[in-house]
């Protein structure tokens, strides 16, 4: 195992029922409210967002809204976010959303606090400008997914560049994590598995890249994996089935809080490649993971094939002694699983072609490459990989 230390600083409360409670929660780090959330075309939210104003509301506080977060959320939606805070003076943010919204306010609560703009704090992951300080965050996940509720990350989006990339900074703990499973009933079933796509790849991500090992963090993340597929298939069958919900979001809250990665920290290479898909084309997160999981898995398999021959026993049931047969096999298990949850997609899917290939994987090497010029992986790889992975994906 590896040296760690690991802090989950963040209060999580977890029940149906408990949005009423978010005016108590936020009370305690301001009175000025930035409520952060998206304009929803569906109506489903708004429901949500009058009883958490009128639980703000209801404790004597303040309630400014900045509904303009967008998928992939826009370093340019950040900045006028700072602006809003700043116009209201508020003191406290809260965010009512998934990982879009989420990241979005750890970015106007870090930018607002240490001046300047959103960019300029992150353009290369390994190198960056840190922020100062932040103001308090409370959040409330509509979406189980990205975790962002209690990390220390967030992911934005340079549109006019067509960049995408993350930012850690110990100050983007929120302060609180509101789950209530009966705001998580309302997700559509294709959503549910496109979130769905994303835990998993949080869950097994550091497992694949680490170059220690760490039985009880591997058997923690194969439960979780197995946990997220069961309660999975039971959410697509039944949305209002709360227990699944609820079974799915604190898998996603785990997955993504440093759990799965204690004593073998690894590297996010699938989530550097899919960044930049995303950044180029608007697709959702999940879906792009999607689409590049069987390459990937494919591609890499004889990297580190006694690593991928042991999730797909314990996860899969696969059955074999030779460990890189077993590992070459893992990819078609994973198919499988995308099939069945209606995830099983390529590029030409979703109307995507070749024609930025070259651009995407030159992006990735820029901004997650390391000084030697390579992206950490299951072995350190670089642009020739990349399209590779992107031509198998097609």
């Amino acid at each position: 195992m590896h040296n760690f230390e690991w802090s989950l600083p963040t209060r999580i409360v977890y029940g149906p029922g408990q949005l009423s409670r978010l005016g108590e929660l936020v009370k305690p780090y301001g009175r000025k409210v930035l409520l952060v959330t998206y304009q929803d075309k569906t109506g489903g939210l708004t429901e949500i967002i009058e009883k958490a104003i009128g639980s703000l509301q209801k404790e004597g506080l303040e309630v400014s809204v900045f509904d303009r977060v967008e998928p992939n959320p826009r370093t340019t939606t950040v900045d006028a976010g700072v602006k809003e805070l700043q116009k209201y003076k508020c003191d406290v943010l809260v965010a009512i959303g998934g990982g879009s919204v989420i990241d979005a306010t750890k970015f106007i609560s870090g930018t607002a606090y240490s001046g300047g703009s959103s960019w300029e704090y992150i353009i290369n992951f390994w190198d960056s400008k840190p922020y100062t300080g932040a103001y308090p965050i409370v959040a409330v996940p509509t979406v189980s997914a990205a975790g962002s509720e209690t990390n220390p990350a967030g992911v934005i989006t340079n549109w006019e560049t067509k960049e995408k990339s993350a930012k850690r900074s110990p100050y983007f703990y929120p302060k609180v994590a509101l789950i209530d499973p009966e705001i998580l009933s309302s997700i559509p079933p294709s959503v549910t598995a496109d979130t769905g796509v994303d835990i998993f790849s949080h869950l097994i991500e550091h497992y694949f890249t680490s170059s220690a090992e760490s039985e009880i963090t591997d058997r923690l993340t194969e439960g979780l994996a197995l946990t997220l597929m069961e309660y999975l298939d039971r959410a697509l069958k039944n949305g209002c089935d709360l227990e699944a919900r609820g079974q799915i979001a604190i898998t996603a809250l785990l997955g993504w809080s440093g759990l799965q990665s204690l004593g073998r920290s690894g590297a996010i290479s699938l989530h550097f490649i899919e960044h930049q898909v995303s950044a180029y084309y608007d697709i959702s997160h999940g879906r792009g993971l999607a689409i590049l999981f069987p390459a990937y898995l494919e591609y890499f398999a004889e990297a580190k094939p006694a690593r991928w021959a042991k999730l797909n026993r314990r996860v899969f049931g696969a059955e074999g002694k030779d460990d890189l047969t077993v590992a070459k096999e893992l990819s078609e298990n994973v198919v499988t699983w995308l099939k069945k949850i209606g995830m099983h997609l390529k590029f030409a899917d979703v109307g995507i072609g070749s024609e930025k290939f070259e651009q995407m994987a030159d992006d990735v090497v820029r901004i997650a490459g390391q000084k030697d010029g390579k992206v950490p992986g299951p072995r350190p790889f670089g642009r020739a990989d990349i399209l590779e992975i992107f031509r198998r994906s097609l």
